[in-house]
């Protein structure tokens, strides 16, 4: 045999035996050179990697294809170009760096992530008041919290569907206790619960819906319940007896018995942004959700529909003198997205604490958010204040928005009407650091302010409108300033008529046969039902009497 041909076989033995990947090492640090926390993907060959070869307590999220770490990670990926992401959260720039690897061998990655926004420096925190992952793994939570840059995660730790055999009366034992510091910014509290009784197949009004409550001093309990009986309201009313610092949210407004618990008090915020806003798209409503009640409402199906609605079922609520702020949630463990996709941001008084943070969203010192940074002030007031006017008092309006992306419009909001603020001023401010120069932080400042009229009483909110990749709504909107005009009430009676529109349709489908289980269940459902109606009822006719409606 000739000496070519074998080395033709060794050579070709020596290509087949070529490894087709190679490592990704990658180390995130912020300017101080220390490790950062975050959240991150790879795109290579046409897929995504979000399961790292290292470290072993990185944490995979398979819904958002994404993983957490502690600021290191190593990935095994095929040879050729690759895209690594990563992320914080709200208040850091997003960095997308193209990298080379090749066979065989280690290609290192060092990036310093920076921030474009402090919020807490402010006194502003943030929440997800919607997590259902790691309930039970607080080493998950701790770093979930700051690879998303969450300061206080609110972890449920009870799911109340109303299917099970029994409802626990006390919390899981859990080792440190209910709250677990993170670190002077983060923290992680386990006293959460979600009552979640939807049914997809439902018509529009006849799931009950979904309630989250937070900072219980222990769980929600019944000795009897179904999917529909206890209403949401009699089991929140009862856990407020006995946690009178708990804090109520409705999941989303269009729930068909939210409108009874927001007549009776129960919650304390509304969630505007809620988990069906994602990254790339919005899913529609449905599953029982109530409506159309209006002749400017629209199937829940239809593009953008389930957005309006939230807003202007909110601002029902808010015409009818219920204070209700405002929240920010995302349902991560359920959907595909990450924590603190959606979020709340609470202005906190001192230190965070669990109790300094729940005690500002009760207060409505609130911002939700899917993006940007709002504030508000309307005169020397701020949000969740109470303004004290007399009828045609003028007030200087000035709302502020910081972002990094771009703006639609910012609009001020006054009992449920958009109002003009005709004086704009805004920037944009670009700064390139020393290290990494590729990487700028793009920030738009915008103010707008103008003059305001306290002609009757109600509330100004603010919210900014910008469109998501799909082409959808999205939105940041602030809690209310309230204002009372000569100290008469916010009374508003066409906002009235629709809750009981609302609430009637919610009355004949607890009389449909066999809706529960004794006539007992359905009569106490009723009995709820009225008293809500009551109070819509009494709105109308002060409405009426005091401003002529």
């Amino acid at each position: 045999m000739s000496r070519l041909p074998l080395v033709l076989l060794l050579m070709a033995g020596m290509c087949s035996a070529v490894d087709p990947s190679g490592t990704l090492a990658v180390r995130v640090v912020n300017l101080r050179q220390e490790p950062l926390p975050v959240r991150a993907w790879v795109d290579a060959g046409g897929k995504r990697f979000f399961r790292p070869a290292a470290p072993v307590n990185a944490t995979p999220y398979d819904r958002d294809r994404s993983f957490s770490c502690d600021g290191s990670f190593r990935l095994i990926l095929p040879t050729g170009p690759a895209t690594v992401h990563l992320e914080k959260g709200k208040e850091w720039v997003v960095v997308d760096r193209q990298v080379e690897i090749m066979s065989g061998q280690t290609t290192e990655l060092s990036v310093t992530l920076m921030r474009w926004i402090n919020l807490p420096e402010e006194g502003w925190f943030s929440s997800d008041l919607h997590v259902h992952f790691g309930h039970d793994q607080p080493e998950v939570l701790k770093q979930l919290a700051r690879a998303d840059d969450v300061h206080l995660v609110p972890a449920f730790s009870a799911w109340l569907r109303g299917h099970e055999k029994e409802w626990s009366r006390t919390w899981p034992k859990w080792e440190g206790g209910p709250v677990i510091g993170v670190d002077k910014h983060h923290l992680v509290t386990r006293n959460n619960l979600e009552i979640e009784r939807i049914n997809g197949r439902a018509q529009p009004g006849a799931t009950v819906g979904a309630t989250f409550l937070y900072n219980l001093k222990r769980p929600v309990f019944a000795q009897r319940f179904d999917t529909r009986f206890p209403t949401d309201a009699t089991l929140a009313l009862g856990a407020k007896r006995h946690s009178p610092n708990l804090i109520a949210d409705t999941d989303k407004p269009s729930w068909g018995e939210t409108t009874v618990g927001a007549a009776l008090g129960v919650y304390d915020v509304a969630q505007l942004c809620h988990n069906h806003y994602h990254r790339e798209h919005t899913l529609p409503g449905g599953w029982g959700m109530i409506g159309p009640l209006s002749p400017d409402e629209r199937p829940l199906s239809e593009p953008d529909e389930l957005f309006r609605r939230t807003n202007r079922q909110y601002y029902h609520w808010l015409n009818c003198g219920i204070r209700m702020g405002v929240s920010g949630g995302s349902a991560m463990g359920v959907m595909r997205v990450p924590m603190g996709y959606n979020r709340t941001y609470a202005r906190v008084i001192g230190d965070l604490t669990a109790e300094s943070f729940w005690a500002a969203v009760k207060a409505g010192r609130t911002f939700a958010t899917s993006g940007p940074a709002l504030d508000l002030n309307i005169g020397e007031h701020r949000i969740g204040d109470t303004i004290k006017a007399k009828s045609g008092e003028r007030f200087e309006a000035r709302i502020r928005v910081r972002w990094t992306n771009k703006l639609e419009r910012v609009e001020l909001v006054h009992n449920g009407e958009v109002v003009a603020l005709p004086d704009k001023s805004s920037s944009f401010s670009r700064s390139e650091p020393a290290i990494e120069p590729e990487t700028f932080i793009a920030q738009y400042d915008t103010a707008h302010t103008g003059n305001v009229i306290a002609l009757r009483s109600g509330w100004f909110a603010a919210r900014v409108i910008y469109e998501a990749p799909d082409g959808r709504l999205r939105q940041a909107h602030t809690s209310p300033i309230y204002v009372s005009v000569d100290n008469r009430p916010t009374a508003n009676r066409a906002s009235a008529e629709y809750n009981l529109r609302w609430i009637d349709r919610l009355i004949e489908i607890a009389e449909l046969p066999d809706r529960y289980q004794s006539k007992a269940d359905r009569d106490q459902v009723l009995l709820t039902y009225a008293r809500a109606r009551a109070v819509y009822e009494k709105v109308a006719r002060v409405a009426k009497d005091v401003w002529g409606d």
